[in-house]
């Protein structure tokens, strides 16, 4: 068990990144009813608060192992279970809000935790543990080595395309898997259902600057003589970022053609530090890079803008994306370690910083069952932590 001042420590950095990380709107998870109402839920709670707690994970990370002699890579900077997407071109660990260059390291622990938190027998409960043999308290050996592998074997040859998963797939969530953007709209759900429920002008003018600049980051203004906002609403990220969500229809109403569906989301601006920091002007353009290095073809029409002083980037929604929420057996682990491996080493080789690829090797090999030690110890201070605010919020 964990010292109390680390789980304070936790919380500490919990509330400290919201006010540190620029968005438009505020992204104090202790202020949002909604967060709070995750947080709680029996099945899921302890992983959504995982996830709302990755740049204090970070901060903790800098204080348990020594930065001053850890290559750097533009990371991922998030790659947790949940934000492996599956879509109709491929699939890959997406959503780069948190990418930067640092540590390589980080990407590692940070995805073995999510795992270790998403293991269909928890061995972070402590009613199960003395059930469990202590080595695997965290991820099984095999499980360790498979990510290993597919790290290494990437790593060293980067040409080489990435593995994409198999049989974890099966436990992927396909509510939204149609042929047509029209027909995702037309079945009102996720990202069409919450668009809705806060619905604009089509002719709102922010929403018109904001299609505007984006188009133009991707040189596509052009766009426009085809296609009109015929519909468009506000709403909210997991973590409450803004976004417009706007629906573009041909001006001619020709068979077959498909409508465009946008999401145009604040970014995060997380403070630059000295072993984290972003390279780019701008941070839409830096989520762009990372989406084209670690899973290219997987998001579709990017683009960025500025308004008002608030950046912002865009993407297509899909009309087929899955991710996986469900936890996963022993063989699915396997899988999905040795997949987000070779995406990681891949994406590690083509972006050191400052670094040689000897060297990062013989770091990973000399460290990683340190790596795997603070997962351990990372998440064995977030399920507390998640225990104790459950006990506040529940007094």
């Amino acid at each position: 068990m964990c010292e109390l001042k680390n789980i304070g420590l936790i919380l500490n950095n919990s509330f400290a990144q919201s006010k540190n990380s620029k968005a438009e709107d505020d992204d104090d998870t202790s202020q949002n009813p909604k967060i709070n109402k995750d947080f709680l839920d029996e099945k899921r709670g302890a992983f959504f608060f995982f996830r709302s707690m990755s740049m204090a994970m970070q901060s903790r990370f800098m204080e348990l192992i020594d930065h001053s002699t850890i290559p750097r890579v533009f990371l991922h900077g998030n790659p947790h279970i949940e934000n492996y997407l599956i879509t109709e071109n491929g699939s890959a660990m997406a959503d780069f809000d948190r990418s930067r260059v640092g540590a390589y390291a980080w990407d590692i622990v940070r995805f073995l935790s999510s795992v270790a938190i998403k293991k269909e027998i928890n061995t972070f409960d402590s009613q199960q543990i003395s059930e469990t043999e202590e080595s695997n308290l965290f991820l099984s050996d095999l499980v360790l080595e498979y990510f290993l592998e597919g790290y290494l074997r990437s790593f060293s040859n980067p040409n080489l395309s990435f593995k994409k998963i198999s049989v974890a797939s099966e436990k992927a969530d396909k509510k939204v898997w149609f042929s047509s953007t029209n027909e995702y709209l037309e079945a009102n759900i996720k990202w069409a259902k919450k668009m809705r429920k806060n619905p604009i002008d089509a002719k709102d003018k922010t929403l018109e600057h904001l299609i505007e600049g984006y188009l133009k980051s991707r040189k596509d203004t052009k766009l426009l003589k085809d296609f009109q906002v015929s519909e468009a609403g506000i709403s909210e990220g997991t973590f409450g970022n803004k976004r417009y969500l706007a629906v573009l229809s041909p001006k001619k109403a020709e068979k077959g053609e498909d409508s465009i569906f946008l999401d145009l989301k604040t970014v995060y601006q997380d403070p630059d530090n000295e072993f984290y920091f972003n390279p780019f002007k701008h941070h839409g353009l830096r989520m762009i890079k990372a989406s084209e290095i670690y899973a290219p073809k997987i998001e579709l029409r990017m683009g960025y803008t500025t308004l008002k002083g608030q950046q912002y980037w865009g993407r297509e929604i899909p009309s087929k994306g899955a991710k996986i929420k469900e936890n996963l057996n022993n063989l699915e682990q396997m899988d999905m370690a040795y997949s987000v491996g070779t995406q990681l080493g891949r994406a590690h080789r083509k972006t050191l910083y400052k670094s040689k690829a000897k060297d990062l090797i013989k770091h990973l090999e000399t460290n990683y069952e340190k790596f795997v030690q603070i997962g351990y110890q990372l998440n064995t201070e977030i399920i507390e932590a998640h225990s104790l605010i459950k006990e506040q919020w529940q007094q």
